[in-house]
């Protein structure tokens, strides 16, 4: 960071204030930015340095009271690490020694306003760089402190090697080779307890570790205990440090150990620790395998989903610790009683599922009625509590005719067992697939065809939801939405119809008949005097849409509007996932003078880079940091955080989900441009607003 852009903190010592102010004045005209303190004596420089923090002290010589090597004792008995610049009417060479010898760190006239800011910034620097080397080095030391800790605990034998002598090995170092004591150890060459015939190569080894020419840093070797005993173990050498020398590294596995530390890895990577059961992920990869051969028509296979019911209500009674206990008991019982052929795994939070060849179909639903039995009539033991649940179980058959995709089966066994716990729970239903049930797909397709119905007879209809500013910004705002209304009068709402639209494409027509309709609106409120911008979000298909920008501008052009009234508004999510198309969007659309938002701003990492890879003109902060707003500290300060930096940028700020008046108190405090919401207006087909009453 550039020292201009760093906040330098000042204490200026001089008996004259004005004199201050101008050194404060001179160095903020720079463009650095500067925080600046009075103190006209030493009693005051005193009371400051114990009370505040500086990185620079400008002291004037001319002061009668107080000399420079007394504010200089003064900075070091504050305990605080600041620089001392002395200030005179005229300098020379003694005067510079003099005040140098004394602590100063360089002496200024007062009238060379150039040499005082080069100073400030050298000086200023430095100070910031000391803190930042020494803050490492305490960050060093506690980080040597805690591997050092580590070491010693490790399971893992570690020995440090200098010069190919141990001067360190930990317990399980030490317990591998047989010594008791590190004394036995010290000073022992490592090449002495490697086998006689792979010696020469441990020493070649070590000199090219010690040259930066290895490859890789591992050797399978064959150690020697103290005992005389071999060992077979994969050693891993490194260059470290060790109390501040050069040194290697060793760590050693022994084969068994390698082994076994897998075997536990390869456990944990498939199984759920809770229940001991498989975990999700594992029993997806089963279950894709299991279709693939039932497609070739190897195998049929069953899947049985289990749910624990009222779990919630359960969680609430015993907590998460008490859960934990139930879901392990169940997990027994599952499997003390599944064929040992079955996959079985804990799905969910409180589900599980059982995978396996189907060989008889009433056998299965067996099984499934004997869980749902033994789980009622078990009683869990959850510290000074008994507790008795029960479950529901859904059944689910695959066959070569069954989808290719692994989550509509368990989507399949989801709703299924959904429907019965709705019903009351603890009883198994199969699923049988409906007559007309319909994949994915063929849903997307009615959905895009109700859509496509009513725009060709004039079911969709235009509404409009105000942006309010709060600054007294000039002209009027609105977001643009549809609803869309089916044949049979059923409005479709935006979660039913707009995943299915952007799967379907016709996402891009909706947008387009919103575009045609903000510019009809902005044609004809000019004509009666109104300048009014339109929000228009955009979906992801018309983000890629390479031929939006050119159809935009020759609709502009017949209207002859100004595009400037158009505001485009894109999802930061979809902008990150398409970024080159989003910013080729907005540098044609630019061009006819449309501005740019982002939807949904701050939840990415690095939101304000996106805004300006893209241009934008406005962002639209996302919902999640509106949850609570009026009690939420985090959220406060996160939205305000916002808009300062986007007032930097230049960016306007709009934030929705203004619901209450609470919302609305708050928002006024975090100096953001826009607001949006219910609380307002809710969306409306007519552009009715009274933005005066702000």
């Amino acid at each position: 960071m550039k020292n201009q852009e760093k906040l330098i903190l000042l204490l200026i010592v001089d008996e004259d204030f004005h004199k201050a102010e101008q050194i404060t004045s001179s160095l903020r005209a720079t463009g650095m930015q500067v925080r600046a303190e009075f103190a006209e004596d030493g009693e005051d420089m005193d009371e400051m340095l114990a009370n505040k923090n500086f990185d620079l002290v400008l002291f004037s010589l001319d002061l009668p009271e107080v000399s420079i090597a007394e504010a200089q004792q003064l900075i070091v008995a504050s305990g605080k690490h600041v620089g001392l610049i002395a200030l005179a009417q005229k300098v020379d060479a003694s005067v510079i020694v003099e005040a140098i010898n004394q602590g100063a760190r360089d002496v200024l006239e007062r009238s060379n306003t150039q040499h005082l800011i080069q100073v400030v910034k050298r000086e200023a620097s430095s100070i910031q760089l000391w803190r930042r080397a020494h803050r490492l080095e305490l960050s060093f030391q506690e980080s040597e402190r805690r591997c050092q800790s580590l070491l010693s605990s490790s399971r893992d034998a570690v020995a440090y090697v200098h010069e190919g002598m141990h001067i360190y090995a930990n317990q399980a170092y030490m317990k591998l080779f047989g010594n008791t004591d590190f004394d036995e150890l010290e000073g022992t060459p490592i090449i002495d307890m490697v086998d006689a015939s792979q010696q020469n190569q441990v020493k070649a080894f070590l000199r090219d570790l010690d040259e930066q020419r290895n490859e890789t840093g591992q050797l399978e070797l064959k150690m020697i205990r103290s005992n005389g005993e071999n060992l077979s173990a994969t050693v891993e050498f490194s260059p470290a440090s060790y109390d501040g020398e050069p040194c290697n590294q060793v760590l050693i596995r022994s084969a068994d150990e390698k082994a076994e530390l897998e075997e536990k890895i390869n456990y944990l990577h498939q199984h759920d620790l809770v229940s001991g059961l498989y975990n999700r992920q594992y029993f997806m990869r089963a279950l894709k395998s299991a279709m693939g051969r039932a497609v070739k028509g190897d195998n049929q296979y069953a899947i049985v989903y289990f749910a624990i019911d009222n779990f919630q209500s359960i969680r609430d009674t015993v907590g998460i610790s008490g859960c934990d206990v139930l879901i392990s008991d169940v997990a027994i019982i599952l499997t003390e009683n599944a064929d040992p052929d079955y996959t079985l795994a804990r799905f969910g939070a409180c589900s599980y599922a059982s995978l396996g060849i189907l060989k008889d179909k009433q056998l299965v639903e067996q099984f499934a009625a004997k869980i749902l039995e033994l789980v009622e009539q078990h009683i869990s033991e959850i510290g000074k509590q008994s507790i008795s649940v029960t479950c529901s179980a859904a059944i689910v058959f695959i066959d070569e005719n069954s989808p290719d995709d692994p989550n509509s089966l368990v989507s399949r066994a989801e709703k299924t067992c959904k429907e019965v716990q709705q019903q009351g729970g603890n009883i198994s239903k199969t699923y049988i697939l409906k007559a007309g049930e319909m994949t994915q797909d063929e849903e997307d397709g009615i959905t895009a065809d109700l859509i496509k119905d009513a725009l060709n007879q004039n079911r969709i209809k235009a509404l409009y939801q105000p942006i309010v500013g709060i600054k007294g910004q000039d002209g009027e705002r609105y977001q643009s939405s549809i609803q869309i209304t089916v044949e049979d009068g059923r409005i479709l709402g935006e979660a039913e119809y707009q995943s299915a639209a952007d799967r379907t494409g016709t996402a891009k027509m909706l947008d387009r008949w919103k575009v045609l309709r903000a510019i009809k609106k902005i044609s004809d409120s000019s004509k009666r005097g109104r300048a009014i911008e339109f929000l228009i979000p955009l979906s992801a298909d018309s983000i890629k849409d390479s031929g939006l920008a050119l159809w935009v501008s020759e609709n502009l052009g017949k209207a002859k509007i100004n595009g400037r009234q158009l505001v485009f508004m894109v999802n930061e999510a979809q902008v990150l996932s398409q970024l080159k198309a989003a910013k080729n969007l907005s540098k044609s659309l630019k061009q006819f003078k449309c501005q740019l938002a982002i939807d949904e701003f701050g939840a990415g990492l690095n939101p304000f880079q996106l805004a300006k890879h893209i241009d934008a003109d406005y962002v639209r902060i996302s919902h999640l940091f509106m949850n609570g707003l009026s009690q939420d500290s985090k959220n406060q300060e996160s939205i305000r955080e916002f808009a300062r930096r986007a007032s930097e940028m230049k960016l306007k700020t709009i934030t929705p989900g203004v619901t209450d008046a609470s919302i609305l108190s708050v928002l006024w405090t975090l100096d953001v441009d826009f607001i949006q919401g219910d609380f307002l207006q809710i969306p409306q087909a007519e552009l009715n607003y009274d933005f005066s009453s702000v």
